[in-house]
């Protein structure tokens, strides 16, 4: 008995297992990419200004309490007092009642070489109130000394300085105030800048300060907003109509609105649902706060669909040799190992088209120019192997449909295991239907012809000794 049936399927299968090689190393050259790609980023960043985060305005009140120490000692029996002037500085920390603000953001596209990041520009408009208490610039001492108030001053944390387009001043209680570098607040690693504020430190009442200030930000993808008031809201605008909205807090439902032109989101939060107030003096980085805020998406990152496009390869390889095999079977033809070999690495070959091309050209197009050229070059040797233009163009048929499926699997994120699990069993469904009247026990038995009758040439008499 023969036993080539099931050597052949042997070799297939170790095969399919070889030519994960060549695809391990493009998605190995993907990653590499994408690596390159947040480098890129982290270099303009470096160079220019990264991600953004505001916190403030906050309102501090230093001052410094001086009194005497009293030290008593004894030196050779004698008893010895001395006093000596301290001074203890503090700071009074206050945070806004109201903060409202309300700005635009305008994309832009920073290149280096065939890599790109996406900025944005942020125009906002930041105005609130201050309501302080009676007696808010009395503090009451701690060594019973007398406190004498610095000038008070609003700090703004912006995390990247360099990014400060436009900061004309802040308007305090209807009088200008220029900002000045420097947030001068206990929160170790930040920028930002403050303005000297006039301030009433002999007041009796309550009283409330209003405030505006005009800000204009560069920053890179992402940007952030931390709480500080004690009902803090946001309203951001923009053209770029693929945000992910990030951090402890979502935009307000009702006031949500993402669309091709754009998108429009609103915040709305409260003190008694962030951190912001209660562990300001413990926290020592601002990342420790409760933050919202959004990120650039661009929807269309040739990495990430060309590594997730890569993934499914071997179940490429794997369909397209069951189908090249069944239609051997069926077709009583015998195809050699190394031609499906050939058409294996044409495949591989797709996935590094598309990577290449699509560091040049709009990744839709990649996909078409690349699927185009792998699908006709198989289409073309699979008419020579299988003896027929027909057979040949029916398998580059098969193999677009393939592609296509495979370019829905990747815009249809949320539905891709849905769609490959239909496609999957569409596939296996056809396997099973084309091939229900093969006798599988026939073609791995097949008598073997008698030895003498083997050797006998057409039309050479048999020979009896």
């Amino acid at each position: 008995m023969r036993k080539s049936f099931w050597l052949k399927t042997g070799i297939m299968f170790g095969l399919t297992l070889l030519l994960l090689v060549p695809l391990g190393m493009i998605e190995g050259l993907v990653g590499e990419r994408a690596a390159r790609q947040r480098a890129v980023l982290s270099d303009i960043a470096a160079s220019s200004a990264g991600s953004q985060q505001l916190f403030g305005p906050v309102l501090a009140i230093p001052y410094a309490e001086h009194w005497i120490e009293v030290l008593e000692s004894k030196a050779d029996g004698v008893p010895r007092r001395e006093e000596k002037q301290r001074v203890d500085n503090r700071v009074l920390y206050f945070f806004p009642e109201q903060l409202d603000l309300n700005g635009s953001l305008t994309t832009e596209i920073k290149r280096r070489g065939l890599f790109k990041v996406r900025s944005y520009v942020l125009n906002a408009e930041v105005k609130g109130r201050f309501s302080l208490p009676a007696g808010y610039a009395k503090p009451k001492p701690v060594h019973n000394g007398r406190i004498v108030i610095g000038i008070p001053y609003a700090s703004v944390v912006v995390t990247d300085m360099r990014g400060v387009l436009e900061a004309p001043g802040m308007s305090w209680d209807s009088l200008d105030y220029a900002f000045e570098r420097g947030a001068e607040l206990p929160i170790d690693q930040v920028s930002g800048m403050h303005a000297d504020v006039g301030l009433r430190t002999d007041a009796e009442d309550p009283v409330t300060l209003p405030f505006a200030f005009s800000l204009k930000l560069r920053g890179l993808e992402e940007l952030h907003f931390v709480p500080a008031g004690k009902q803090t809201r946001v309203v951001l605008s923009s053209d770029w109509p693929h945000p992910s909205f990030q951090g402890r807090f979502l935009p307000d439902p009702q006031g949500q609105k993402v669309g091709p032109h754009g998108f429009r989101a609103s915040w709305s939060v409260n003190a008694l649902a962030s951190n912001v107030a209660e562990d300001f003096y413990r926290c020592r980085n601002i990342a420790c706060f409760d933050s919202f805020g959004l990120r650039l998406v661009d929807p269309v990152s040739i990495y990430s669909l060309s590594d997730r496009a890569t993934k499914y390869g071997f179940l490429f390889v794997c369909l397209t040799f069951a189908s090249i095999f069944l239609f051997e079977i069926l077709k009583s033809l015998s195809i050699h190992p190394a031609q499906y070999t050939l058409v294996g690495l044409a495949l591989a070959m797709f996935f590094l088209l598309l990577l290449s091309l699509s560091e040049h050209i709009p990744f839709a197009l990649a996909y078409l120019v690349a699927a185009a050229a792998s699908v006709g070059l198989i289409a073309f040797y699979l008419s020579a192997v299988l003896a027929s233009t027909r057979r040949g163009l029916g398998a580059g048929a098969l193999l677009g449909g393939l592609f296509a499926c495979l370019y829905g699997l990747l815009q249809s994120e949320d539905n891709a295991l849905m769609l490959g699990s239909l496609l999957l069993f569409a596939l296996l469904a056809a396997a099973m239907v084309a091939t229900r009247r093969v006798d599988w026990y026939r073609l791995g038995l097949t008598p073997a012809l008698p030895e003498d009758s083997s050797r006998l040439k057409p039309g050479e008499p048999e020979v009896i000794s």
